[in-house]
């Protein structure tokens, strides 16, 4: 059996998350980050290691051992693979000192968990002989701002310390391993159990769910067989994890107002949907004629491309806008490829009525954040951005906060979910492009294209793009006419 460190960091988290990852290993998804250059081209770069001996898949500890004993004092190596019993364990870079070794972990985000799997190869390395004496971390510099050419230099950070949620350096490498309990053999012989047995049962626990769904969540739980009001589906609750299953109208009412989505959950248990229209009109009594519907499509750079932008920026290429008219729906739109910021701000200028309520679903964690992104890197139009965010209202706010709750929902608050609670129209069933990744991995596959395919990957973009406006439009109507009844 062999066994990889994400391996066992996976059986920390979820047993049967690691199971099903180690038996049905798939090839990647699409990156989160779009990059022109791989993450390791660019700290090799950095740090000046393009010359430095390198380890190769599948090397042996012997073969690990030939390039340390190469290294004198000061000298480097990259990717030296670690094998101890059935682990094998990469270190990115290993540099040799005069009483032993310092292990270096470049890393998108420095988060302290991944102090963790450095316990484990300081271990494993150990185990062989190799004293890893220091150990630090290079990670992307989230205040560097492109001005011309990608400035290496500048990109990285290299500390002993590793950061919190909010990318604040806190506690030293050395610090965190030192309440870390990590015994190798241990895991080892846990991870040969568990993945020569059975798949483990399904837990529903915070991992489940955490920022996004698990890929794994429909078949663990077979959400599709499940009545909408099951405790499964329990939002924002604290303590949901530990209830038992069943129907979410058999909990005790108690303190549920303090947790308005969880309240208005419990109460389409008991009469679904659950209409809180005194709260519905009192959210809508600032909304403004005319209405508009705004949605953005994004990609994301790890590394900068273009002046002004910083580390994880992201770079919208399109946009889609409905406006009501006494004459019906206008529709407006944009894309762009390239460094197109420019020209998307100034056809959303053109475009975005100059007054009304602009309705965005999802703004402060999308199309708001976008535009503050934008009026940082282009301090010209900063003041015509912000009247655009001042007059966004969010359409997921309703459903988010307990205001409006239908059973079909099962816990998810998605646009695409939401819709279908207002309309018998298949919105998206009949697009090309489902999806926001369905829409990035045609963006990144516009570029190499031939002009037939581009043509065609624009007009898959546009409709999907103007049919998430149109959702909003929807979800809208739908709301207004509960409203009324």
């Amino acid at each position: 059996m062999m066994l990889h460190g994400s391996d066992l960091v996976r059986m920390q988290k979820c047993p049967r998350l690691a199971w099903l990852e180690y038996h049905h290993r798939q090839e990647s998804s699409l990156p989160f980050y779009n990059m022109e250059d791989s993450f390791s081209s660019l700290w090799t770069r950095a740090y000046g290691l393009q010359d430095t001996p390198r380890g190769q898949r599948g090397d042996s500890m012997e073969d690990s051992f030939r390039i340390l004993d190469s290294l004198a004092p000061g000298e480097s190596a990259r990717f030296i693979r670690i094998v101890y019993r059935d682990l094998r364990i990469t270190i990115p870079w290993i540099r040799k000192l005069e009483d032993g070794w310092e292990a270096i972990w470049p890393m998108f985000t420095a988060r302290e968990s991944e102090a963790w799997v450095m316990k484990l190869a300081r271990l494993a390395a150990a185990a062989n002989g190799i004293d890893i004496r220091r150990q630090e971390a290079v990670f992307l510099n989230r205040s560097y701002i492109r001005q011309g050419s990608l400035d290496t230099g500048k990109l990285f950070l290299k500390s002993d310390c590793l950061e919190n949620r909010k990318h604040h350096l806190t506690s030293s490498i050395e610090d965190l391993q030192a309440d870390l309990d990590v015994d190798p053999d241990r895991l080892i012989d846990e991870a040969c159990s568990l993945f020569s047995g059975p798949c483990p049962k399904a837990v529903n626990s915070r991992h489940c769910a955490l920022g996004k769904r698990c890929r794994h969540y429909e078949s663990c739980f077979r959400t599709d067989l499940r009545p909408g009001d099951d405790t499964i589906f329990l939002r924002t609750l604290p303590g949901r994890y530990s209830l038992p299953e069943g129907s979410m109208a058999d909990l005790d009412p108690a303190g549920l107002e303090n947790y308005p989505t969880a309240f208005g959950q419990y109460q389409a248990a008991r009469h679904n949907p659950w209409i809180d229209r005194e709260g519905l009109r009192q959210w809508m009594q600032d909304a403004v004629h005319p209405y508009s519907y705004l949605d953005f499509e994004w990609d994301t750079f790890a590394v900068p491309p273009y002046r002004g932008m910083k580390p994880a920026d992201v770079l919208c290429f399109q946009f889609s806008l409905h406006t009501e008219t006494e004459e019906g729906l206008d529709h407006a739109s944009f894309f762009g490829w390239g460094d197109c910021r420019r020209a998307f701000i100034q056809r959303l200028l053109e475009t975005v009525p100059k007054e009304g309520t602009i309705f965005v679903y999802n703004m402060e964690g999308a199309e708001a954040l976008r535009l503050r992104q934008l009026a940082r890197q282009f301090p010209e139009y900063a003041e015509p951005l912000q009247q655009i965010w001042e007059r966004m209202k969010d359409l997921s706010k309703p459903f988010e906060n307990g205001l409006y709750y239908n059973l079909r929902m099962k816990g998810r608050f998605s646009l695409k979910q939401v819709v279908t609670l207002f309309t018998d129209d298949p919105v998206y069933s009949s697009l090309a492009i489902h999806d926001g990744l369905q829409a990035v991995r045609a963006y990144r596959e516009y570029e190499t294209a031939d002009p037939g395919t581009r043509e065609r990957i624009m007009e898959e973009l546009d409709r999907y793009c103007q049919m998430d406006t149109y959702a909003e439009y929807l979800v809208l109507k739908g709301l207004e006419k509960v409203m009324e009844e």
